[in-house]
């Protein structure tokens, strides 16, 4: 593939298959039972993580190259009513549920929203009794929403396409954001506490790892070191290392002790797959079909509902309370189903309205550039053009 072709590209159908997969893997593993350990599920938070720092920089990089700017207010109303709508009716549903069932502080919520409204997810675990309240499973949101609100200053920051320094100045950006996330977290720490893992700092250079590579995709000397990845060929030992790794990854996890250097591995290997699904081939077209473009698209909201989803289903079919396929199966889809009555009726409206909030900000900012700009002054006429000049009508 071209670098023109690349970035001519304005959607990526493969990434949404991608998001579809991740999702599904991690209701397996959650809910599967024994027989789905293989899947590694719990991993897919970091396929999405990479995916969210891939997409982000990309939009961003290209709104600098249409508009010549990087726009943080346009990003942030993009990313408020992305997030939020979905986000806060699926929490506002798990509160009005367990108020009705008399359970609110029985399951910790009182403690628990401070850290849910606040995006602080991931800090909760180390501060609840272990009472499932349904949401745990939102942390992610908490690693998200907090290098959101570093990365775009960073690019706006250095000025990622003004000078020919720009590598120098994306790398020394990154290894800044790397150096100070470990202030927010509990450092590089991973052991087998589950508080360690989820204030790792690791989450945030996986995240950085995705806009890696959206910043080498976007220029052209970093596109040439890749290009040859973009080979349908160059899929085949991508995939084979991807899958070997992934589904052998809660063995070696238990077994090597190896956890920061088994997820750095995953993480390049996700950038390498990232590159084999942007690109025209089987895979990419595979993930890129209706039915996984169906489920992608409504990857976050069934993220977020598997928990409440599993209780209800529990509690209307007791029979489902022991963890197997059918289990999982069930919460797949009716979690599918909800979410999609949230994409339809809540995701796409709040985006449509984001889009429109922009729409008109800069169509205001346009009208007072236009207003700013100095009159063009009058120029005289010379007597000679004055005698070749058409007549006005009051001289005729």
């Amino acid at each position: 593939m071209s670098h023109e072709d690349y970035l001519g590209s304005r959607r990526f159908p493969g990434l949404d298959g991608l998001r579809a997969l991740a999702a599904t893997m991690v209701i397996f593993f959650h809910f599967g039972g024994p027989k789905w350990g293989w899947l590694s599920g719990w991993v897919g938070v970091y396929i999405f993580f990479v995916l969210s720092g891939f997409l982000i920089t990309t939009l961003l990089l290209r709104e600098q190259d249409r508009t010549g700017r990087i726009s943080l207010s346009n990003f942030y109303i993009r990313r408020v009513f992305r997030i939020l709508p979905p986000y806060l009716v699926i929490l506002g549903g798990i509160v009005a549920f367990v108020v009705l069932r008399g359970e609110f502080h029985a399951r910790d919520f009182p403690n628990a929203l401070k850290f849910y409204l606040t995006f602080l997810n991931e800090f909760l675990p180390s501060f609840t009794n272990g009472t499932d309240n349904f949401f745990s499973g939102s942390w992610t949101l908490g690693i998200e929403e907090k290098f959101y609100l570093v990365w775009p200053f960073l690019l706006v920051a250095i000025g990622i396409g003004a000078a020919k320094r720009k590598f120098l100045l994306v790398g020394v950006a990154m290894v800044t954001l790397l150096a100070l996330v470990p202030l927010t977290t509990g450092g590089w720490i991973l052991g087998d506490s589950k508080v360690a893992i989820y204030r790792s700092t690791i989450h945030y250079f996986i995240l950085a790892s995705g806009c890696l590579l959206a910043i080498l995709l976007h220029y052209r000397r970093g596109y040439a070191l890749l290009k040859p990845l973009t080979h349908p060929l160059a899929a085949i030992p991508i995939v084979a290392a991807f899958g070997l790794l992934h589904t052998n990854l809660d063995t070696l996890w238990n077994e090597s002790r190896q956890n920061l250097l088994l997820l750095v591995g995953y993480t390049v290997l996700t950038m390498l797959l990232l590159i084999v699904l942007v690109s025209p081939g089987p895979l990419g077209w595979l993930l890129g079909t209706a039915p996984m473009r169906f489920v992608g698209e409504r990857s976050y909201s069934l993220y977020l509902l598997q928990g409440p989803v599993h209780f209800a289903v529990v509690q209307a079919v007791p029979g489902l309370v022991v963890n197997r396929t059918v289990t999982a199966l069930t919460v797949f889809l009716v979690g599918l189903a909800i979410a999609d009555l949230i994409h339809r009726w809540v995701e796409k409206p709040l985006i449509d309205v984001g889009k429109r909030l922009i729409t008109r900000k800069e169509a205001r900012r346009e009208e007072r550039e236009a207003a700013e700009q100095p009159a063009e002054p009058r120029v005289e006429p010379s007597p000679a053009s004055a005698r070749t000049s058409v007549p006005s009508a009051p001289g005729r």
